[in-house]
């Protein structure tokens, strides 16, 4: 814990600027104000998912949440030499344009397992399943382009897939912080805004259509969870914070937690506000570590607790 503490101590000496730090803590109230009393994600653009054009809307919607805090820090901090490079407005580009597939791409699932005939006592266990694989895909494949357009033009090759390696990694940690969002987790399980989310499957008619208990589906589908929360943070901590140092410095940090923030709305307003928090910490300890694993771990352990509760207060040990 020492080491993490000293991560977060030095980044904040290292860039803190009151102006820069208090104009995003307005615009993060302002958007949560905004999205949560006129619910915009869920009305305005998860309604009209499955329509081609809301890829527009989403890369509009991204560029609120990114581009904003990346320009205002850019001159807040005297950075604006940022702004002439070629190379950062592609960039700019290309994360909102893979934001916005990335939402877009739920539609997949769907159109496989009517193209298969599935069965449709299957269908709500295989899509919960199949969206978490297909949005794991879905993020990662813009991000192995990018990297080898990088590479190929700059000659460079990193030691790891964006912080996707054990080298330095101490899992001890990352064990405690556990343990500290346990009982966090635990109380919030008991709310029923809480419920109304989670868990994120809850089993149907595919139990007695398999012949299998329900251990088996919400198993396979918590697997798939996990694997969706890996590309997130390879996306989020690793590409965005960690990556983009090589072009951006401590400048990549600000403009992920409000996008990331952004991401998360639709979602309830207590893991929303989690989310800003959990963003910042873990993307300073990606930034010095060079390490996406212990945010993969904590992120895991935080999806799973939620599930688990929330399964736990529904139905008790009943699998």
């Amino acid at each position: 814990m020492k080491q993490i503490i000293g991560y977060l101590r030095d980044f904040v000496r290292e860039d803190f600027n009151w102006r820069f730090y208090a104009f995003t803590a307005v615009f993060l109230v302002a958007a949560f104000w905004l999205n949560y009393s006129l619910k915009f994600k869920k009305v305005y653009l998860g309604a009209r998912i499955d329509e081609p054009i809301t890829i527009l809307y989403y890369a509009l919607y991204y560029v609120v949440a990114y581009w904003i805090v990346f320009f205002v820090r850019a001159w807040m901090y005297r950075e604006t030499a940022l702004l002439r490079r070629a190379s950062t407005w592609g960039i700019l580009i290309f994360i909102v344009v893979a934001m916005a597939l990335d939402n877009f791409s739920v539609n997949i699932p769907p159109l496989v397992l009517e193209w298969f005939n599935t069965p449709r006592e299957l269908q709500y266990w295989l899509i919960k399943s199949l969206t978490n694989l297909d949005r794991f895909l879905a993020i990662l494949s813009p991000l192995v382009f990018f990297r080898l357009i990088t590479q190929y033009y700059s000659g460079r090759k990193d030691e790891s897939f964006y912080g996707l390696t054990t080298k330095g990694f101490n899992w001890r940690p990352y064990v405690y912080m556990l343990l500290i969002m346990l009982p966090l987790v635990v109380a919030a399980s008991f709310s029923e805004s809480f419920l109304r989310s989670y868990p994120r499957y809850h089993g149907g008619a595919a139990e007695s259509y398999l012949d299998v208990s329900r251990f088996f589906t919400y198993g396979v589908f918590e697997t798939c969870y996990a694997i969706r929360f890996v590309s997130v943070e390879i996306y989020f901590r690793g590409f965005l914070a960690l990556g983009l140092m090589r072009w951006f410095g401590n400048a990549s940090l600000m403009p992920m937690v409000t996008l990331y923030a952004f991401w998360h709305f639709g979602k309830p307003m207590g893991e929303a506000l989690g989310s800003i928090f959990g963003a910042f910490i873990l993307g300073i300890i990606a930034m010095r570590s060079r390490s996406v694993l212990g945010g993969c771990f904590i992120h895991i352990g935080i999806a799973w607790m939620m599930d688990l509760t929330a399964y736990l207060q529904l139905y008790g040990l009943h699998f």
